[in-house]
């Protein structure tokens, strides 16, 4: 699934290409993306959900928002939310679909706006209000928090790699980012939560962002845009990497399955004690 940086990453462009202009008509080719809650599992929607959606043909796309991994759409009173579940991007062409199309938002001027999503575990969702965006999330992970109040965000046993994947406790970290900003800041992610010292968690609090930020920064153009995980060149520092040299120390770096996901560390750099 696309993480905060790819999220966000779209939310710029659709801000760039949407907000501001007028929408002549909405195409809804795909009727079960649109979903009255926010699911991975396709199912037919209710009338009265695709005509809601519909009527969105006429009203100005207002603008854009993003908690975590998820983001919105505001037309006019109106909020969507777009999730891109594992294949979910978005193409600009004129009114004929490309492959996969699910939903069109087309513009005044006749450009369309195309959510493709291949194996259909994203979707649109609609939102009573702004502030559902958050909903069952914890703070966003581009916001900086300082260490104590990030280790107030977990508890128990749980490795801290994997404690980092729960968006409850912090929005919009996934297996990616939540590997290299531990590599940052220099914590073995096998370590359990509760044993990570307090200026372990002063170094994460700041390594977080300082991640994040940095791949933003990195991101191609989404013309151009291709996930490390789909053949893309791999910009990381240890995400991906096994068995090739650290770049800070030399040391091997290694490979473990946490919680179903690969997590890759430096044994060198993330000792499994301080």
């Amino acid at each position: 699934m696309p993480e905060l940086p790819e999220v966000e990453t779209w939310r710029r462009a659709l801000h760039g290409w949407m907000v501001g202009r007028r929408l002549s008509a909405i195409h809804v080719l795909e009727p079960t993306s649109v979903r009255a809650t926010l699911s991975t599992r396709p199912s037919p929607p209710a009338p009265s959900l695709l005509r809601s959606i519909e009527a969105g043909a006429g009203c100005e796309v207002v603008g854009t928002d993003r908690h975590g991994k998820r983001m919105a759409i505001q037309v006019g009173d109106a909020w969507w939310l777009v999730h891109l579940g594992m294949t979910g991007r978005f193409e600009r062409s004129g009114s004929e679909a490309p492959p996969h199309a699910r939903v069109g938002w087309e513009l005044d001027g006749g450009e369309v706006v195309w959510f493709r999503d291949a194996r259909r575990f994203g979707g649109v969702v609609p939102l009573g209000a702004r502030g559902d965006l958050a909903d069952g999330l914890g703070p966003d992970a581009l916001h900086t928090l300082d260490g104590p109040q990030l280790s107030r965000r977990f508890s128990g046993r749980r490795a801290v790699k994997v404690a980092l994947l729960d968006q409850g406790c912090l929005a919009g970290l996934g297996n990616i980012h939540a590997a290299e900003a531990l590599w940052r800041a220099g914590i073995d992610p096998r370590r359990p939560v509760g044993e990570v010292p307090p200026d372990a968690w002063e170094r994460l609090a700041a390594a977080i962002p300082a991640q994040l930020h940095d791949a933003l920064a990195e991101m191609p153009s989404v013309e151009d845009f291709v996930y490390v995980t789909d053949g893309g060149d791999n910009p990381f520092a240890v995400y991906g990497r096994a068995d090739e040299p650290c770049r800070r120390c030399a040391t091997s770096i290694q490979r473990v399955v946490q919680g179903g996901r690969s997590t890759f560390w430096c044994p060198g750099c993330q000792p499994a004690s301080p």
